[in-house]
């Protein structure tokens, strides 16, 4: 049975929750994130070029579904997180 995922936060939250099922999404896309503090992280620029989209699009996602992505891990990475990020990737 086909989930729409536009529809559920549990669904999407139950991916989430599975390294399984996200390891398997990024090898059929063909999108990996860089693996930084035990979890995988995109930039709004990988995002924006995946989806072809402008940053400030994902801004306004970002803006508008807050709570639930902070909830999955969307973080803002700033200050000392953020200059180990640029270290470890450039």
């Amino acid at each position: 049975m086909k989930k729409d995922l536009t529809m559920s936060a549990i669904d999407r939250q139950n991916i989430l929750n599975n390294k399984v099922a996200l390891e398997g999404i990024q090898e059929y896309i063909g999108v990996s994130g860089m693996f930084f503090k035990k979890e995988y992280r995109f930039t709004k620029s990988q995002v924006s070029d995946f989806y072809g989209i402008d940053i400030s699009t994902i801004e306004r996602y970002l803006s508008s579904n807050e709570e639930e992505l902070k909830h999955n891990g969307y973080e803002n990475l700033k200050g000392k997180s953020l200059k180990d990020f640029k270290e470890e990737f450039g």
